[in-house]
């Protein structure tokens, strides 16, 4: 979750107004490379990257929702047992 905004975050989510509203624990991650933002997972491992110039809110709050649907998916799959 993005705790603060700063002014280079406010310009990388383009003109909308607001934060991203980012499901629990998710986090866009500036310090790693600016010019190319992390989404972070809760657990530290990146989600997705974007191109600095190019982010949009919408376009990180979709690609958070996206990915915690595929993990959820994920943990629900039956998996066979092994031998």
């Amino acid at each position: 979750m993005i705790r603060e905004v700063s002014g280079n975050l406010q310009s990388l989510v383009g003109e909308t107004s607001g934060t991203p509203k980012l499901p629990e624990g998710y986090r866009l991650d500036l310090s790693e490379d600016p010019d190319a933002p992390a989404l972070r997972r809760p657990d530290g491992t990146v989600a997705a990257r974007f191109a600095a110039g190019g982010l949009r809110r919408e376009v990180l709050e979709r690609a958070a929702l996206e990915d915690l649907l595929d993990a959820s998916r994920r943990e629900g799959e039956v998996r066979p047992r092994g031998p």
